[in-house]
């Protein structure tokens, strides 16, 4: 995969009443995705990637981190791409995002049934 060079996008730092917000909205992320992880219908890994990408804009050390890992970067771009969209498309392209995850998902969990089914 390509490395986007975008990704070292220059934020201005957020108040603190900004990053109580996205840190609960974290929080809430997280619960949602573990409680999805135990109940198949809430799809808890894009709940958790949320919360990645929330946390990451609190802490740098997450963001550098998650911004190395090849399979976050093109929702990265993506996500501070959208800073000056309206809501609604910001909407859109979240949730395409979220459908191109899941389908990432689903194919990755058939490669390893099919590993298993040949065992």
């Amino acid at each position: 995969m390509k490395r986007h060079q975008s990704l070292a996008i220059s934020a201005t730092p957020l108040s603190a009443s900004t990053k109580v917000l996205y840190g609960l909205l974290a929080v809430v992320c997280i619960v949602i995705g573990l409680i999805g992880l135990l109940i198949p219908i809430i799809p808890g890994v894009l709940f958790l990637l949320g919360a990645l990408y929330l946390i990451g804009k609190i802490s740098t050390r997450v963001k550098d981190w998650s911004d190395r890992q090849p399979g976050l970067q093109r929702m990265h771009v993506r996500l501070e791409g959208l800073r000056h969209v309206s809501v609604v498309d910001r909407l859109k392209v979240v949730g395409l995002t979220c459908f191109e995850l899941t389908l990432r998902g689903v194919e990755r969990g058939v490669v390893l049934l099919r590993r298993a089914l040949r065992r």
